[in-house]
Order: structure tokens, then sequence, then C-alpha cells
């Protein structure tokens, strides 16, 4: 496989984690709070769901489910209401200040990484952009790429992801262990109003038919 192929695919999953989206946020938000391995957690499962989706935009599944009205729509319904959660959850530990680290320590790094995989993976944003950008960005050659090559590429994907993300937990954990209990709050105070601004924005076609019946 070519070298410039693979620099493609660690670009793609660069730039997958490092826009400012909800698991770059919620990245940040677990590692200044809970520390860096939480927020490397985070960065593993997302990471892992940007290989998975490489993966399957190369062997062509994501234009399938891309044209399937009803799974965009499962999709975006599943991923709102994650983020509405998360986002609530958010706004919870910003006023009432629970003991949410004790909280999250009993669930443990493995399921914190599985929420963030999840997270991902319910995101229809996470879907088209790998249909896009990975379109854009790979040569043609590269969608005919045999099976074992597409998933040594799907891993430079995951590699640039994770690369991003490990940077960004392990700032917001330095700076977390000097920041007061009020400047967290406040962290997770916007990351409550982010998750559920875009948990919302993907819950719109839901909202819109919930008013229509009942304008009926």
């Amino acid at each position: 496989m070519e070298v410039s192929i693979l620099l493609r695919c660690f670009l793609i999953g660069v730039l997958a984690s490092a826009s400012l989206g909800p698991i770059f946020i919620l990245t940040f938000n677990r590692g200044s709070v809970y520390g860096f391995w939480y927020g490397f957690a985070t960065g593993l499962g997302a990471c892992i769901a940007d290989g998975l989706y490489f993966l399957l935009g190369l062997i062509g599944v994501l234009a399938i489910l891309k044209e399937s009205n009803s799974f965009v729509f499962v999709l975006d319904t599943l991923g709102g209401l994650m983020l509405l959660y998360l986002g609530i959850y958010s706004l919870r530990k910003a006023f009432r200040g629970e003991n949410h680290i004790s909280y999250e320590q009993r669930l443990g790094i493995w399921v914190t990484a599985i929420k963030s995989f999840l997270l991902t993976v319910l995101n229809p944003l996470a879907l088209f952009f790998f249909m896009l950008v990975g379109i854009q960005i790979l040569p043609k050659k590269a969608f005919l790429l045999p099976l074992n090559q597409v998933f040594f590429a799907s891993s430079f994907v995951s590699l640039g992801s994770l690369t991003v993300l490990t940077l960004v937990s392990l700032f917001a954990s330095l700076i977390g262990s000097s920041l007061s209990k009020r400047s967290l709050k406040i962290i997770s105070f916007i990351s409550g109003l982010i998750f559920i601004g875009v948990g919302l924005f993907l819950l719109d076609h839901l909202i819109i038919n919930i008013i229509k019946v009942y304008t009926k």
C-alpha cells in the first residue's frame, strides 16, 4: 500500500476528531474533571468508531445506508436522545455539585470508552463526514484496495483520531488540576448546553412531526 494513502487516512482521522464536535468537547470535559485516563478512554471509543465508519465507507456500505431514510431517521433519533441525556447530565453536574467523579469511577474506564463509541456511531454527522471527506481526500484507487489493506487503512484513521483526542485529554487534565470547582462547573454547564443544542438539532425531524400531529 502506498504511504500517501496511509498519510491521507491519518489526516482524515485528525480532521474527524479536531472539529469542535460533541466528542471533542466530551473528551476535554472528562479530561479536565476526571483526569487524563477518562478523557483518553473517551477518545479511544470514538476513534474505534471512526475507523469503523471509514471501513464501511471504503467497502461501500455507507453509500447504501446514506440512501436509507429510515436508517438516517433512527440514527438521528438515537443520537439526538443520547446527546440530550449527556447535556442534562452535564447541567445537573454543574448546578447540583454532586460527586460525579466517584460515579464515573464506579462505571470504569471501559464503560466510558463504550459510551463514547456508541455516541460516535449514533452521530449521523459522523456518517456524512466520512462519506464526503473520504471521497474528497482519498484517491479513487483507495476504494479498490483488498480487504486486508482496507482494515490497515482504517487503523490509520483511528490512529489519527486518537492522536488528537489524546492531546486534548492531556491538555485538559493538566489545566483541570489547576482549575477551581467553579471553573469546572462552568465547563460542565457550557458542555451541557452544546450537547442539548446539537441533540435538538438532530431531533428536529421528530419535533416537527410531533408539532404537526398536535396542530392538525
